[in-house]
């Protein structure tokens, strides 16, 4: 098993949905029982008054999500230092700026990027319809939002960013993908069947030492895995996505297949988790990384 160090990252401010700032909380018994690790490391998340807009009427609670990104990206950055496996648990998904910018640091950019999503997350702050920091994660890595929002020093390069699981998109989100050539595969490319192929198509185009893989539990199908962030939305009214068996053997698979030095889990909402079906479900891939 990996050297892992969780960390757990009660993040809210991303997208400003109760619940998954509770799930380091809820899943720490698991998480200690599954991996034999001790929970010592949280990151601090608590910012006196947040306010929703400050000197801006569009982008939501910039400098609490700012804040406690950075706070992240250290808590990152040192367990890299101490040979660990960043283990992150979310949280929003505005966190993977951090822990994304902590893993190009400290390989001197030298990291491509998994992102496992129904989202693509690449909006910039004059594209984004909501003002939701969780929708911009990745072009803030990449480079693409102003100076407010830096965080790292190197930056994501377009060619080593790779989505799986991609269905629910902006125009100006696919039409960035394609000018920049991004590979991604929608989540009906992914099936238990071609799991091999798929992981083994994107090993051999990988030219990086390291991978940073960033898994969101909102790219399993709504009637796999409810109890997510962005079933708070009524807009999640649909079966798109792809089956939660064939995510758990994808996360398995790339684990095993690509050297990943670090992985966000994140947007699960233990709120929405009425019968802990979706824990039990979330203790199943807690165990695929515990055997890699």
């Amino acid at each position: 098993m990996k050297n892992i160090e969780i960390i757990g990252m009660p993040m809210k401010y991303g997208c400003m949905v109760e619940g998954a700032d509770l799930a380091y909380d809820h899943l720490k018994d698991s998480l200690e029982k599954i991996l034999n690790i001790k929970c010592n490391t949280v990151v601090d998340t608590t910012y006196e008054n947040p306010k929703i807009h400050k000197n801006d009427n569009k982008i939501k609670y910039l400098e609490p999500t700012m804040e406690c990104n950075k706070r992240l990206y250290n808590t990152v950055c040192n367990s890299f230092k101490n040979n660990k496996f960043p283990l992150i648990i979310g949280g929003d998904h505005s966190i993977v700026m951090a822990s994304t910018e902590a893993a190009l640091d400290t390989h001197n950019g030298d990291v491509s990027v998994i992102y496992v999503d129904k989202h693509a997350d690449i909006h910039n702050e004059k594209t984004t319809p909501s003002g939701n920091i969780h929708g911009m994660p990745l072009s803030i890595c990449i480079g693409r939002c102003d100076k407010r929002f830096d965080i790292g020093s190197y930056r994501l390069k377009p060619e080593n960013l790779y989505f799986i699981g991609l269905y629910n998109y902006e125009k100006e989100e696919i039409d960035y993908i394609k000018e920049a050539n991004i590979y991604h595969l929608m989540d009906n490319e992914v099936t238990e069947n071609n799991i091999d192929s798929v992981v083994n198509n994107i090993k051999n185009k990988i030219k990086t030492k390291y991978v940073h893989l960033s898994f969101d539990l909102d790219s399993i199908k709504p009637e796999d895995f409810p109890a997510v962030n962005v079933a708070v939305e009524s807009t999640y009214q649909d079966d798109k996505g792809m089956s939660y068996n064939t995510v758990k053997k994808l996360i398995k698979k790339l684990l095993q297949n690509l050297n990943v030095c670090s992985m966000d889990l994140v947007e699960y909402n233990p709120l929405l988790d009425t019968n802990l079906e979706c824990k039990k479900k979330m203790k199943d891939i807690l165990l695929n990384i515990k055997q890699v």
